[in-house]
């Protein structure tokens, strides 16, 4: 059970150091095509809110699977720990849900 967890906990490093790098490479390598005069502060800002919004909503949709799939082995593998690992992974696809909907509500207003 360790072994799985230190798995889970070694792919979900990895995913942040990558978005944190594809983060930084996103924005050395952006182009500004737009003038900046004739855009508005609050558009501008919605704009950026809806990346940072996008990157945050994909990586914890990519941590939450890998840590459902980890608890899924998890109840397999261990079936004294099956009702630990399905709360576990309800309580993080409860979170997931939160999150999309938070995602999908700020895309809604943003379009509007």
């Amino acid at each position: 059970m360790e072994l799985i967890i230190g798995l889970c906990a070694a792919l979900s490093a990895g995913i942040a150091c990558g978005v944190v790098g594809g983060g930084i490479k996103y924005r050395l390598n952006r182009n500004r095509d737009y003038p900046e005069e004739k855009k508005a502060a609050y558009q501008r800002l919605w704009k950026a809110g809806s990346t940072v919004m996008r990157f945050a909503t994909g990586t914890i949709l990519a941590l939450g699977l890998i840590w459902c799939a980890g608890f899924l082995v998890v109840g397999a593998l261990y079936p004294d720990q099956a009702d630990y690992a399905n709360n576990m992974s309800e309580l993080i696809v409860g979170v997931l849900t939160v999150v999309s909907i938070m995602f999908a509500f700020y895309e809604f207003v943003r379009r509007k």
